[in-house]
Protein backbone atom coordinates (compact mmCIF):
# COMPACT_ATOMS: atom_id res chain seq x y z
CA UNK A 1 0.00 0.00 0.00
CA UNK A 2 1.26 3.49 -0.84
CA UNK A 3 2.28 5.69 2.07
CA UNK A 4 -0.51 8.05 3.15
CA UNK A 5 -0.18 11.52 4.61
CA UNK A 6 -1.60 12.24 8.07
CA UNK A 7 -4.93 13.51 6.79
CA UNK A 8 -5.47 10.57 4.44
CA UNK A 9 -4.61 8.13 7.22
CA UNK A 10 -6.96 9.84 9.67
CA UNK A 11 -9.83 9.86 7.17
CA UNK A 12 -9.33 6.18 6.36
CA UNK A 13 -9.71 5.20 10.01
CA UNK A 14 -12.78 7.44 10.45
CA UNK A 15 -14.45 5.83 7.44
CA UNK A 16 -13.68 2.27 8.48
CA UNK A 17 -11.19 1.82 5.64
CA UNK A 18 -7.75 0.24 5.89
CA UNK A 19 -4.91 2.79 6.25
CA UNK A 20 -1.24 2.10 5.60
CA UNK A 21 -0.98 2.00 9.41
CA UNK A 22 -3.14 3.12 12.33
CA UNK A 23 -1.86 6.41 13.79
CA UNK A 24 -1.40 7.10 17.48
CA UNK A 25 -3.67 10.08 17.25
CA UNK A 26 -4.96 12.42 19.94
CA UNK A 27 -7.34 15.37 20.12
CA UNK A 28 -6.63 18.54 22.13
CA UNK A 29 -8.88 17.92 25.13
CA UNK A 30 -7.78 14.32 25.71
CA UNK A 31 -4.48 13.85 23.87
CA UNK A 32 -3.29 10.62 25.46
CA UNK A 33 0.38 10.26 24.52
CA UNK A 34 0.04 12.21 21.28
CA UNK A 35 0.33 15.94 22.01
CA UNK A 36 3.05 16.43 24.63
CA UNK A 37 2.41 16.88 28.35
CA UNK A 38 2.33 19.42 31.18
CA UNK A 39 5.66 20.93 32.24
CA UNK A 40 6.09 18.94 35.47
CA UNK A 41 5.41 15.73 33.57
CA UNK A 42 7.81 16.80 30.80
CA UNK A 43 10.46 17.54 33.46
CA UNK A 44 9.92 14.05 34.87
CA UNK A 45 10.40 12.44 31.45
CA UNK A 46 13.64 14.36 30.93
CA UNK A 47 14.84 13.49 34.44
CA UNK A 48 14.27 9.78 33.73
CA UNK A 49 15.99 9.73 30.34
CA UNK A 50 14.11 11.56 27.59
CA UNK A 51 16.35 13.91 25.57
CA UNK A 52 15.80 17.50 26.68
CA UNK A 53 15.58 18.58 23.04
CA UNK A 54 12.20 16.84 22.68
CA UNK A 55 9.52 19.54 22.89
CA UNK A 56 5.84 19.16 23.62
CA UNK A 57 6.07 20.91 26.99
CA UNK A 58 2.80 22.64 27.94
CA UNK A 59 2.95 25.57 30.37
CA UNK A 60 0.49 28.44 30.79
CA UNK A 61 -1.66 26.84 28.06
CA UNK A 62 1.11 27.18 25.48
CA UNK A 63 3.34 24.47 24.07
CA UNK A 64 6.95 24.60 22.99
CA UNK A 65 7.94 22.76 19.79
CA UNK A 66 5.09 20.26 19.61
CA UNK A 67 6.35 19.12 16.19
CA UNK A 68 9.47 17.60 17.75
CA UNK A 69 7.23 15.54 20.09
CA UNK A 70 5.35 14.21 17.07
CA UNK A 71 8.60 13.26 15.33
CA UNK A 72 10.23 11.68 18.37
CA UNK A 73 7.27 9.64 19.60
CA UNK A 74 5.73 8.96 16.19
CA UNK A 75 2.34 10.46 17.04
CA UNK A 76 -0.16 12.66 15.20
CA UNK A 77 -2.88 15.20 15.85
CA UNK A 78 -4.91 17.99 14.26
CA UNK A 79 -4.36 21.50 13.02
CA UNK A 80 -6.09 23.97 15.34
CA UNK A 81 -6.98 27.44 14.13
CA UNK A 82 -5.35 30.67 15.28
CA UNK A 83 -8.11 32.92 13.95
CA UNK A 84 -11.89 33.28 13.96
CA UNK A 85 -14.21 35.26 11.73
CA UNK A 86 -15.75 37.04 14.73
CA UNK A 87 -14.55 38.18 18.13
CA UNK A 88 -13.97 41.38 20.05
CA UNK A 89 -15.46 40.22 23.35
CA UNK A 90 -14.73 42.61 26.24
CA UNK A 91 -14.00 39.83 28.70
CA UNK A 92 -13.19 40.21 32.41
CA UNK A 93 -10.18 41.44 34.33
CA UNK A 94 -8.68 39.09 36.91
CA UNK A 95 -6.63 39.63 40.04
CA UNK A 96 -4.41 36.95 41.57
CA UNK A 97 -2.90 36.61 45.02
CA UNK A 98 -1.27 33.95 47.18
CA UNK A 99 -3.20 33.13 50.33
CA UNK A 100 -2.83 30.18 52.69
CA UNK A 101 -0.49 28.35 50.32
CA UNK A 102 -2.88 28.60 47.35
CA UNK A 103 -3.40 30.96 44.43
CA UNK A 104 -6.68 32.88 44.65
CA UNK A 105 -8.16 34.21 41.39
CA UNK A 106 -10.92 36.81 41.49
CA UNK A 107 -12.72 37.75 38.28
CA UNK A 108 -14.61 40.91 37.42
CA UNK A 109 -17.52 38.55 36.67
CA UNK A 110 -17.73 37.69 40.37
CA UNK A 111 -16.15 34.25 39.95
CA UNK A 112 -13.72 33.15 42.68
CA UNK A 113 -11.26 30.28 42.22
CA UNK A 114 -8.65 28.67 44.47
CA UNK A 115 -5.93 26.48 42.99
CA UNK A 116 -2.47 25.11 43.77
CA UNK A 117 0.42 27.45 43.07
CA UNK A 118 1.88 26.98 39.57
CA UNK A 119 -1.23 25.09 38.50
CA UNK A 120 -0.64 26.26 34.93
CA UNK A 121 2.37 23.94 34.60
CA UNK A 122 1.06 20.84 36.37
CA UNK A 123 -2.76 21.04 36.43
CA UNK A 124 -4.92 19.72 39.18
CA UNK A 125 -8.60 20.55 39.34
CA UNK A 126 -9.09 24.04 40.83
CA UNK A 127 -11.67 24.70 43.53
CA UNK A 128 -14.37 26.86 41.98
CA UNK A 129 -15.70 28.70 45.01
CA UNK A 130 -18.03 31.02 43.12
CA UNK A 131 -19.11 30.86 39.47
CA UNK A 132 -19.65 33.69 36.95
CA UNK A 133 -23.44 33.24 36.75
CA UNK A 134 -25.40 33.11 39.99
CA UNK A 135 -28.67 34.79 38.99
CA UNK A 136 -30.20 36.63 36.06
CA UNK A 137 -28.32 39.88 36.77
CA UNK A 138 -24.94 38.14 36.69
CA UNK A 139 -26.01 36.30 33.52
CA UNK A 140 -26.88 39.56 31.77
CA UNK A 141 -23.50 41.02 32.80
CA UNK A 142 -21.66 37.93 31.56
CA UNK A 143 -23.56 37.87 28.25
CA UNK A 144 -22.87 41.56 27.62
CA UNK A 145 -19.13 41.11 28.21
CA UNK A 146 -18.71 37.83 26.30
CA UNK A 147 -20.80 38.34 23.16
CA UNK A 148 -19.16 38.74 19.76
CA UNK A 149 -18.73 42.39 18.75
CA UNK A 150 -16.45 42.53 15.69
CA UNK A 151 -16.20 40.65 12.40
CA UNK A 152 -13.24 39.92 10.16
CA UNK A 153 -13.36 41.33 6.65
CA UNK A 154 -14.29 38.93 3.87
CA UNK A 155 -10.92 39.42 2.18
CA UNK A 156 -8.91 38.68 5.31
CA UNK A 157 -11.09 35.68 6.13
CA UNK A 158 -10.61 34.25 2.64
CA UNK A 159 -6.86 34.82 2.71
CA UNK A 160 -6.50 32.99 6.02
CA UNK A 161 -8.72 30.13 4.92
CA UNK A 162 -6.99 29.67 1.58
CA UNK A 163 -3.74 28.77 3.37
CA UNK A 164 -5.46 25.64 4.70
CA UNK A 165 -6.98 24.38 1.47
CA UNK A 166 -4.11 22.01 0.64
CA UNK A 167 -3.54 20.70 4.17
CA UNK A 168 -1.99 17.28 4.73
CA UNK A 169 -2.98 17.09 8.42
CA UNK A 170 -6.62 16.96 9.62
CA UNK A 171 -8.15 20.30 10.58
CA UNK A 172 -10.30 20.85 13.69
CA UNK A 173 -12.96 23.50 14.28
CA UNK A 174 -14.48 23.94 17.74
CA UNK A 175 -18.25 23.55 17.95
CA UNK A 176 -18.66 24.58 21.59
CA UNK A 177 -21.00 22.68 23.88
CA UNK A 178 -24.53 22.79 25.27
CA UNK A 179 -24.63 21.34 28.80
CA UNK A 180 -21.08 22.55 29.39
CA UNK A 181 -22.13 26.11 28.60
CA UNK A 182 -24.47 26.03 31.59
CA UNK A 183 -22.18 24.05 33.90
CA UNK A 184 -19.15 26.24 33.20
CA UNK A 185 -21.13 29.36 34.10
CA UNK A 186 -23.10 28.06 37.09
CA UNK A 187 -21.15 25.03 38.35
CA UNK A 188 -22.42 21.44 38.40
CA UNK A 189 -24.66 21.98 41.42
CA UNK A 190 -26.04 25.31 40.27
CA UNK A 191 -26.66 23.96 36.79
CA UNK A 192 -28.40 20.87 38.15
CA UNK A 193 -30.85 23.02 40.10
CA UNK A 194 -31.32 25.44 37.21
CA UNK A 195 -32.56 22.73 34.83
CA UNK A 196 -35.52 22.32 37.20
CA UNK A 197 -35.87 25.70 38.91
CA UNK A 198 -35.12 28.07 36.04
CA UNK A 199 -35.40 26.19 32.73
CA UNK A 200 -36.01 29.47 30.90
CA UNK A 201 -32.53 30.68 31.89
CA UNK A 202 -30.95 27.37 30.86
CA UNK A 203 -32.60 27.56 27.44
CA UNK A 204 -31.40 31.15 27.11
CA UNK A 205 -27.78 30.30 27.95
CA UNK A 206 -27.67 27.42 25.47
CA UNK A 207 -29.39 29.49 22.77
CA UNK A 208 -26.86 32.30 23.31
CA UNK A 209 -23.98 29.85 23.06
CA UNK A 210 -25.37 28.44 19.81
CA UNK A 211 -25.74 31.95 18.42
CA UNK A 212 -22.08 32.67 19.21
CA UNK A 213 -21.06 29.44 17.47
CA UNK A 214 -23.08 30.45 14.41
CA UNK A 215 -20.93 33.59 14.22
CA UNK A 216 -17.53 32.12 15.13
CA UNK A 217 -17.62 28.55 13.81
CA UNK A 218 -20.26 28.23 11.10
CA UNK A 219 -18.35 30.36 8.54
CA UNK A 220 -15.26 28.22 9.18
CA UNK A 221 -17.17 24.97 8.75
CA UNK A 222 -18.80 26.17 5.54
CA UNK A 223 -15.62 27.55 3.99
CA UNK A 224 -12.93 25.14 5.22
CA UNK A 225 -14.94 21.91 5.38
CA UNK A 226 -12.79 20.73 8.31
CA UNK A 227 -12.05 17.12 9.11
CA UNK A 228 -13.19 17.43 12.73
CA UNK A 229 -15.88 19.43 14.50
CA UNK A 230 -15.09 19.14 18.19
CA UNK A 231 -17.51 19.63 21.11
CA UNK A 232 -16.51 19.91 24.77
CA UNK A 233 -19.11 18.65 27.24
CA UNK A 234 -17.75 16.54 30.14
CA UNK A 235 -21.35 15.50 30.65
CA UNK A 236 -20.71 12.11 32.27
CA UNK A 237 -19.29 11.04 35.62
CA UNK A 238 -18.20 7.67 36.98
CA UNK A 239 -21.70 6.14 36.84
CA UNK A 240 -23.22 7.77 33.78
CA UNK A 241 -24.79 10.99 32.55
CA UNK A 242 -25.12 14.02 34.84
CA UNK A 243 -28.21 15.03 32.89
CA UNK A 244 -31.11 12.70 32.22
CA UNK A 245 -31.77 11.61 28.62
CA UNK A 246 -35.12 13.43 28.83
CA UNK A 247 -33.45 16.69 29.83
CA UNK A 248 -30.72 16.25 27.25
CA UNK A 249 -33.34 15.92 24.53
CA UNK A 250 -35.25 18.95 25.80
CA UNK A 251 -32.31 21.31 26.31
CA UNK A 252 -29.26 20.09 24.38
CA UNK A 253 -30.23 17.91 21.41
CA UNK A 254 -31.29 20.82 19.22
CA UNK A 255 -27.86 22.41 19.59
CA UNK A 256 -26.20 19.26 18.28
CA UNK A 257 -28.66 18.68 15.50
CA UNK A 258 -28.05 22.16 14.12
CA UNK A 259 -24.23 22.13 14.33
CA UNK A 260 -23.89 18.52 13.21
CA UNK A 261 -26.43 19.08 10.47
CA UNK A 262 -24.27 21.82 9.00
CA UNK A 263 -21.12 19.73 9.44
CA UNK A 264 -22.64 16.72 7.72
CA UNK A 265 -23.99 18.86 4.88
CA UNK A 266 -20.45 19.91 3.92
CA UNK A 267 -18.93 16.47 4.43
CA UNK A 268 -17.19 16.79 7.81
CA UNK A 269 -16.28 13.15 8.59
CA UNK A 270 -15.81 13.41 12.37
CA UNK A 271 -18.17 15.11 14.82
CA UNK A 272 -16.69 14.30 18.22
CA UNK A 273 -17.68 15.03 21.82
CA UNK A 274 -15.09 15.19 24.59
CA UNK A 275 -16.57 13.78 27.78
CA UNK A 276 -15.12 12.14 30.85
CA UNK A 277 -16.79 9.41 32.87
CA UNK A 278 -19.04 6.54 31.89
CA UNK A 279 -20.41 7.18 28.39
CA UNK A 280 -22.13 3.83 27.81
CA UNK A 281 -25.62 5.35 27.71
CA UNK A 282 -24.54 8.72 26.33
CA UNK A 283 -22.98 7.18 23.20
CA UNK A 284 -26.34 6.15 21.77
CA UNK A 285 -28.05 9.38 22.79
CA UNK A 286 -25.45 11.63 21.17
CA UNK A 287 -25.20 9.43 18.07
CA UNK A 288 -28.87 10.13 17.36
CA UNK A 289 -28.03 13.85 17.33
CA UNK A 290 -25.44 13.51 14.56
CA UNK A 291 -22.26 12.98 16.59
CA UNK A 292 -20.20 9.97 15.49
CA UNK A 293 -17.31 9.90 17.98
CA UNK A 294 -16.47 10.34 21.67
CA UNK A 295 -13.11 10.80 23.37
CA UNK A 296 -11.38 9.68 25.54
CA UNK A 297 -13.47 6.76 26.97
CA UNK A 298 -11.95 6.52 30.42
CA UNK A 299 -11.07 3.06 31.70
CA UNK A 300 -11.81 3.56 35.41
CA UNK A 301 -15.35 4.80 34.65
CA UNK A 302 -16.38 1.34 33.43
CA UNK A 303 -16.60 1.96 29.70
CA UNK A 304 -16.54 -1.16 27.52
CA UNK A 305 -15.65 -0.48 23.89
CA UNK A 306 -16.23 -4.08 22.86
CA UNK A 307 -19.84 -3.80 24.00
CA UNK A 308 -20.21 -0.33 22.48
CA UNK A 309 -18.85 -1.60 19.16
CA UNK A 310 -21.58 -4.24 19.09
CA UNK A 311 -24.21 -1.54 19.69
CA UNK A 312 -22.71 1.15 17.44
CA UNK A 313 -20.84 -0.42 14.51
CA UNK A 314 -20.09 2.88 12.73
CA UNK A 315 -19.12 4.99 15.75
CA UNK A 316 -15.50 6.18 16.04
CA UNK A 317 -13.70 5.45 19.32
CA UNK A 318 -10.68 7.14 20.92
CA UNK A 319 -8.54 6.17 23.89
CA UNK A 320 -9.59 3.46 26.40
CA UNK A 321 -6.03 2.57 27.39
CA UNK A 322 -5.29 3.18 31.05
CA UNK A 323 -2.70 5.97 31.19
CA UNK A 324 -1.41 4.84 34.60
CA UNK A 325 0.28 1.76 33.13
CA UNK A 326 3.13 4.05 31.99
CA UNK A 327 3.73 5.26 35.55
CA UNK A 328 6.65 4.15 37.68
CA UNK A 329 6.37 0.54 38.85
CA UNK A 330 3.54 -0.35 36.44
CA UNK A 331 5.56 -1.77 33.54
CA UNK A 332 4.04 -5.25 33.99
CA UNK A 333 0.60 -3.78 33.29
CA UNK A 334 1.51 -2.39 29.86
CA UNK A 335 1.32 -5.58 27.81
CA UNK A 336 -2.01 -6.89 29.13
CA UNK A 337 -3.60 -3.44 28.83
CA UNK A 338 -2.64 -3.02 25.18
CA UNK A 339 -2.93 -6.61 23.98
CA UNK A 340 -6.25 -7.18 25.74
CA UNK A 341 -7.88 -4.30 23.86
CA UNK A 342 -6.12 -2.91 20.82
CA UNK A 343 -5.84 -5.90 18.44
CA UNK A 344 -9.53 -6.78 18.82
CA UNK A 345 -10.72 -3.21 18.35
CA UNK A 346 -8.46 -2.62 15.36
CA UNK A 347 -10.14 -5.60 13.73
CA UNK A 348 -13.49 -3.81 13.95
CA UNK A 349 -12.04 -0.55 12.57
CA UNK A 350 -12.85 3.08 13.39
CA UNK A 351 -10.60 3.06 16.48
CA UNK A 352 -7.73 5.36 17.47
CA UNK A 353 -5.87 3.61 20.32
CA UNK A 354 -4.28 5.88 22.89
CA UNK A 355 -4.11 6.67 26.58
CA UNK A 356 -7.44 7.68 28.04
CA UNK A 357 -6.44 11.24 28.95
CA UNK A 358 -2.92 12.61 29.24
CA UNK A 359 0.44 11.51 30.62
CA UNK A 360 0.72 11.77 34.40
CA UNK A 361 3.61 13.19 36.48
CA UNK A 362 4.45 9.69 37.82
CA UNK A 363 5.43 8.50 34.31
CA UNK A 364 8.96 7.35 33.58
CA UNK A 365 10.74 7.62 30.25
CA UNK A 366 11.51 3.86 30.08
CA UNK A 367 7.89 2.98 30.77
CA UNK A 368 6.61 5.41 28.16
CA UNK A 369 9.07 3.86 25.70
CA UNK A 370 7.73 0.39 26.58
CA UNK A 371 4.15 1.54 26.14
CA UNK A 372 4.83 3.25 22.82
CA UNK A 373 6.98 0.39 21.50
CA UNK A 374 4.18 -2.14 21.88
CA UNK A 375 1.46 0.23 20.70
CA UNK A 376 3.44 1.12 17.57
CA UNK A 377 4.04 -2.56 16.88
CA UNK A 378 0.36 -3.50 17.20
CA UNK A 379 -0.68 -0.54 15.00
CA UNK A 380 1.96 -1.29 12.35
CA UNK A 381 3.24 2.23 12.96
CA UNK A 382 6.88 2.73 11.81
CA UNK A 383 7.18 6.34 12.98
CA UNK A 384 9.19 7.79 15.86
CA UNK A 385 12.86 7.82 16.85
CA UNK A 386 12.41 6.95 20.56
CA UNK A 387 14.37 3.87 21.76
CA UNK A 388 12.32 0.70 21.41
CA UNK A 389 11.93 -1.18 24.72
CA UNK A 390 9.73 -4.24 24.97
CA UNK A 391 7.48 -4.36 28.05
CA UNK A 392 7.75 -7.43 30.29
Amino acid sequence: MAKMNERERFLAVCRGEKPDYVPIFGLPGAPGMSRGCMKKTHDRLVATGMPACVGGCWANWKCEDLESWYRYWGTASVITLTFAPAGGQIGFKETRRIEGGYEIIESESGALTRQVINNDITYSMPEFIRYPVRDRASWEFYKERMSVRTFMSKDEFETRCRALDDRTRPLLVHGGGSYSSVRNLMGPEGASFAFYDDPELVHEIIAWRLDQIRKTAFPLIERLRPDVVYFGEDLCYKSGMMLSPKHFEEFCAGYYREVCGLARSVGVPLRVVDTDGNAMEFTGIIERCGVNAICPYEVKAGNDLFELRRRHPEFVFFGWLEKEVANEGNEKLIRPEIMGKVPGLLETGRYFPNGDHGIQPLVTFPNLCRFMTLLHEVCGNPEGTFPRMDPP
